[in-house]
């Protein structure tokens, strides 16, 4: 038998691209924000309202995304969301006025909300069951490299231009419109239909066609199962709880360093970068401790006990801020938020890989729904608990109290991963 062709390994690497336009289009605001809000007159809470929507917009069309990509296959689907998003991304940077922003920020959303569930499909289709934690977490790697990458790119690109935010949005935009093209002309929904696979790859590769390979006459995901499976819903809250301290370091993290330590933009940029870069080791560790420790203990605890630990010392690294004045500390310790955060996400899609079937799209995203209501809640509860508590004397009072609240919610959270269990497949009778 021929040695296997490798084109499984070239397709994780081309969905992980598109993951780093994902969140080189999601970030690109956060870095900017200053010179929007100084150039279009946008108010501090408006800011929040345009940090919030995409979150709102991209939790609520997840369950819509997924399903798109079950019944007509991601390779139609991821391309023509990819493109969408990144169109909105370069008119962002032809907008003027809070509401045109505000519109392209939800459709922004709208579109991102495709990219993760249907990644989830072309990773059950393309990679066999054993390797699962390890390629979700090498794609998911693609959307931390994005926005790792997007603070300094972003900054020095705004900062070549007079206004000082525009360009970097066009840019982007332009770069994820040729991207769909690319991803169109190389991606198969069925391995078997790829011209570059031979026999002893679809061998290794095993029959998992089923999530990616378009499937026409099928009903819409099992929502009323869904609804009633406690497991799903303990590992919804885990998502809900690990955006909502995880969002900061995205959003309102720059904020945070201008005005408590006045940092300026260039060191604003690196210090927001850096931890998104220890998010890439946490994706990588997650993913391969999630597959050791599905074959360690099993079906039951095999990716509980990664997600709880990832909670835990989330909430360690928020407890640690409250001690930790300085500005260098407070990035060291988001490096500890940012790995730890994304140890548990590879959990979390093998999971929904691991119990979805045919689902595995609407499966995610109706997890990752929950997760970024949690995003989109984040940004406005976090600016109101600060703007409370804070003082003239001490501008940091109000982020101190933000730090215990995020500590506070990953204790929850580690709880509810504990009820997460990949022993019954969702969709049979006896799982709902």
């Amino acid at each position: 038998m021929d040695r296997p062709t490798g084109v499984r390994h070239v397709m994780v690497g081309v969905t992980t691209l598109v993951a780093v336009m994902l969140y080189l289009d999601r970030v690109c605001l956060s870095i900017v924000g200053e010179a929007i809000k100084e150039d279009q007159g946008i108010t501090p809470e408006q800011y929040a309202m345009l940090l919030s929507a995409f979150f709102w917009a991209y939790a609520l069309f997840q369950i819509p995304a997924g399903w798109l990509g079950d019944r007509f296959g991601a390779r139609v689907v991821l391309s023509a969301y990819l493109f969408w998003w990144s169109a909105c991304t370069g008119l962002m940077g032809m907008a003027s006025g809070f509401a045109a922003l505000l519109a392209l920020r939800l459709g922004c959303g709208i579109f991102e909300a495709g990219a993760y569930p249907l990644a989830s499909g072309v990773i059950k289709a393309w990679v066999p069951s054993r390797e699962r934690g390890l390629a979700s977490g090498i794609v998911a790697v693609g959307g931390r490299l994005g926005g790792a990458i997007a603070p300094v790119l972003t900054a020095s690109i705004a900062s070549a231009t007079a206004d000082g935010w525009r360009l970097p949005f066009i840019v982007y935009g332009a770069v994820g419109m040729a991207g769909a093209a690319v991803f169109y002309w190389w991606f198969r929904n069925d391995p078997a239909t790829h011209p570059a696979v031979n026999p002893s790859e679809l061998a290794v590769i095993g029959n998992h066609a089923d999530s990616a390979t378009p499937h026409p006459g099928a009903g819409l995901p099992p929502l009323e199962v869904f609804a009633f499976n406690f497991p799903l819903w303990m590992c919804s809250l885990v998502q809900f709880l690990s955006n909502f301290s995880w969002v900061f370091i995205i959003t309102l993290f720059p904020t945070y360093l201008e005005k408590v330590h006045q940092i300026p933009l260039g060191t604003r940029a690196w210090y927001q970068a850096i931890p998104l870069y220890f998010g890439i080791l946490g994706m990588l560790a997650g993913g391969m401790l999630s597959d050791i420790a599905m074959r360690r203990f099993g079906p039951r605890w095999g990716r509980a006990l990664p997600m709880a630990a990832s909670r835990v010392l989330v909430g360690f690294a928020y407890l640690g801020c409250l001690a930790s004045p300085d500005a260098f500390s407070i990035m060291l310790l988001m490096c500890l938020v940012a790995w730890a955060g994304d140890f548990g996400t590879a959990p979390v899609w093998a999971w929904s890989q691991d119990v979805g079937g045919r689902h595995v799209g609407a499966l995610l995203g109706w997890a990752n729904m929950w997760g970024n209501l949690g995003a989109a809640v984040a940004p406005i509860v976090i600016q109101k608990i600060q703007s409370q508590y804070q003082t003239p004397e001490n501008p940091a009072a109000g982020w101190a109290v933000v730090f215990a609240v995020c500590a506070s919610t990953q204790v929850i959270g580690a709880i509810a991963a504990m009820f997460v269990s990949s022993s019954q497949p969702i969709g049979r009778p006896a799982a709902a």
